[in-house]
């Protein structure tokens, strides 16, 4: 029987992948958003019901303030420096490296949750070495998520109060990321302004406004009397 803490620590490490690799906005804060919800669920014995909608609400929160940061959904780094394929497989062989490797036996938490607290701090050495201030964000998240499940497998499990001071670290990562990310990281190609162009392109040609004077047109004699100023044509 597959147990739900084995499910919560796979379904984090898709979320950490995601999360690293992914060059549409939206997808990054999905990422980040199903590897909060799924991070608690790593735990023995199970959190509360509180503890739980209170992660799922941070989780929540994270991702809108990620996903408002930049609304466009456009990201101008590259998703990964190595190949989304190589990141899979890095983070697969993190995750087995923990699984069978045990500092101390017996651990005081689930194996699952050293498994996957190892994968995602992998995961996020690549793109925290970069100059991305919103790669190097989602790094930062991800490595803090990563310590928070070696913690729980290391120590013992979370208490509520843990839950919520992990869940707050994750906002605050997040949303100190949306107030530093500079403006060349959103897509501004439609606020190029044209009010200063004088010519037109027709037909591949350029095409000026005419320098000359319109004609003026001839008056009859009455007007002209009447001090009736000539009409331009």
């Amino acid at each position: 029987m597959i147990q739900l803490t084995m499910v919560g620590a796979v379904a984090a490490v898709i979320g950490g992948i995601v999360a690293v690799t992914g060059r549409d906005s939206r997808l990054v804060a999905a990422g980040l958003f199903l590897a909060m919800v799924a991070a608690p669920l790593v735990s023995s014995p199970e959190p509360t019901y509180t503890a739980l909608v209170f992660r799922g609400l941070g989780a929540l929160l994270a991702a809108y303030l990620l996903w408002a940061a930049t609304r466009n959904g456009s990201i101008s780094s590259e998703g990964s420096a190595i190949g989304v394929p190589a990141e899979i497989v890095a983070a697969a062989a993190a995750f087995c490296v923990g699984w069978y490797v045990v500092p101390v036996k017996p651990l005081a938490g689930p194996l699952a949750a050293q498994a996957a607290g190892i994968a995602l701090v992998v995961l996020a050495l690549g793109p925290l070495a970069g100059r991305n201030i919103l790669r190097g964000g989602v790094a930062i998240a991800v490595i803090a998520l990563g310590i928070s499940l070696l913690m729980e497998a290391w120590t013992a499990s979370a208490s509520s109060l843990d839950q919520i001071v992990t869940t707050a670290v994750m906002v605050g990562i997040v949303g100190a990321t949306g107030l530093l990310i500079s403006p060349t990281d959103v897509d501004l190609a439609d606020d190029v302004e044209t009010d200063g162009l004088a010519d037109e392109e027709v037909g591949g040609q350029a095409v000026s406004e005419p320098d000359t004077e319109p004609e003026a047109l001839p008056l009859t004699g009455r007007a002209r009397r009447l001090g009736v100023r000539e009409p331009r044509r």
